[in-house]
Formats: structure tokens, sequence, C-alpha cells
């Protein structure tokens, strides 16, 4: 039972660290994303500098090999110098080529990221539309498909008005 005991703790332990690593985390990318929005003012700015920014923020702190991938030059596929590779060196092409677009992809969500900590999106307030503005709305909607409608294979004018009378009766 002891041995129990120690394992659990051990779990306990995990667990509570890395929470208040998380919490941790979330304050610094909120500590962040205030710096960002103090220095460029709006997300329109940082986006102009969106390159530059990734050079001197985020480059430097991903993995390494991120930063390798990018720096490998790669001739342009189908062009005179791809044709000239064999197999095996399109290979290899292949798969530099995909840790070129992993990185820019990795280095992208870390801006995004910062992007979102910085501007939030303004949460808009959603009005409940009640049940009674619900089917308002969609007989409303249906009434103006069947005036518009020219090719029915059922009667439109009885079904209009059969959808005129659900509308009188919801407004009662």
């Amino acid at each position: 039972m002891q041995n129990t005991n120690a394992s659990y703790q051990a779990t306990v332990t995990a667990c509570t660290n890395a929470v208040r690593q998380d919490i941790n985390t979330v304050n610094k990318w909120e500590l962040a994303g205030s710096e960002v929005r103090l220095f460029f003012g709006t997300e329109a700015a940082m986006l102009e500098v969106k390159a530059q920014f990734i050079a001197d923020a985020i480059l430097p702190a991903i993995d390494k090999r991120h930063a390798k991938a990018l720096a490998t030059e790669l001739p342009r596929k189908n062009s005179k110098e791809f044709n000239a590779l064999d197999a095996g060196q399109r290979d290899t092409w292949e798969y530099v080529n995909q840790a070129k677009k992993d990185a820019r992809a990795t280095l992208n969500t870390y801006f995004s990221r910062i992007v979102g900590y910085a501007f939030p999106a303004e949460k808009k307030e959603s009005e409940t539309t009640s049940l009674k503005t619900k089917i308002q709305e969609g007989i409303a909607d249906f009434i103006k498909k069947c005036e518009k409608a020219t090719d029915a294979d059922f009667d439109l004018v009885a079904t209009k008005q059969a959808l005129q009378n659900v509308l009188t009766t919801v407004n009662k």
C-alpha cells in the first residue's frame, strides 16, 4: 500500500506542476501580447513588418532545425537544376522542402498566436433570438422563395397562402 501512495503522490505532483506551468505560460503569452499591442498599436502595423518580426522575435526562439531548414537553398521545382537531380537527390529535395514548409507553418502559428494575444478579436454581443423571431424569419424567407419560384411542381399560390396563414398565427 505504501508504494501506491508514493505513486499517487508522484502523479498528483506531476499534474500540479503541469497546471502551474500552463498558468505561467498563459501569463507569459498575455504579457507578450500586451507588449506587442503597446509597441505596434494596431494589428495592421504589426502585419506590415511580419517577416522582420518573425525573424527577430520568433525564429531565434524555436527549434534550430527550423532555422536550418529555412537557410537551406533549394533549386526551384521543375527548374533545370531540379531536373538534373537523380532520384536520391530528389528524395532529399522533397525532405528538405517539406522541412521548410513545416518551419514556415510553425513560424506562422507562433506569429498568429502572438497577434491573437496582442489584438484579440472583439466579442460580439449576440442577441438571443426567440423562437418566434426565428419562425417569422424562416416563414418570410419561404414566402420570398415562393414568390421567386417559377417552375414548382406544386401549387405555389396555395403554399404561399398557407405560409401567410402560419405567419399570421405566429404574429398573434
